[in-house]
């Protein structure tokens, strides 16, 4: 039941981050700019790894992260291919800006099922091994250093092209803020509602 609310709330997270992308925003106290769904970033990661601690071994949490990762493909691709259809179905009548409002959307969301898939899964090998061995804050910290400059490099080429690259500083800032920010606190309030496996966990 746990993980099912977690599967929920991250493919909810996911498209939530694909639609925001839409639209370059200037990060809070800073010059620097990204995509807008870089401050949904902290909650996915946190999803991830919430999703470890609903295992009783590690190799469980970590097929139930994965899990996860994989539900935010398919439902990034289907979302995808909505989207394109609704695109380039003809409009009933003139002048309705779906078109170039969303229109991108189809592009950013196969660059982010690229770019999660790689990412998440580096975040996912890293995080598993640490699950009871280090405190959950470290972990995410650890985990997200690891993925976010994977995640970012691979999703700006392919959402914009080269030139997306001119916003890989603040993509990766706003990755690793919203991270501890918002991740770590998820992390640690989200573990009151989860088994307590830390002291039984197994490796296998």
């Amino acid at each position: 039941m746990r993980l099912s609310v977690l599967a929920g709330l991250y493919v909810a997270v996911v498209l939530s981050a694909q639609v925001g992308a839409n639209k370059i925003v200037r990060l809070p106290f800073t010059h620097l700019e990204a995509p807008g769904g870089v401050y949904s970033i902290g909650v996915a990661l946190a999803l991830v790894q919430l999703a470890h601690h609903t295992g009783a071994s590690r190799r469980d949490g970590a097929l139930n992260a994965q899990l996860l990762i994989g539900l935010g493909f398919v439902g990034s691709a289907l979302f995808a291919g909505y989207i394109a259809l609704v695109v380039h179905s003809h409009p009933a009548f003139p002048g309705q800006e779906f078109d170039r409002a969303v229109g991108s959307t189809w592009r950013i969301v196969g660059a982010s099922l690229a770019a999660f898939l790689a990412s998440e899964t580096v975040d996912n090998l890293v995080g598993a091994p640490l699950r009871g061995r280090v405190h959950d804050g470290l972990r995410v910290i650890l985990s997200t250093g690891a993925s976010a400059p994977i995640d970012s490099a691979i999703f700006l080429v392919l959402a914009f092209g080269s030139s997306g690259l001119h916003f890989f500083d603040g993509q990766l800032v706003g990755k690793i803020v919203s991270s501890v920010v918002i991740g770590i606190p998820l992390v640690v309030l989200g573990r009151r509602f989860l088994p307590a496996n830390n002291g039984d966990i197994v490796t296998a």
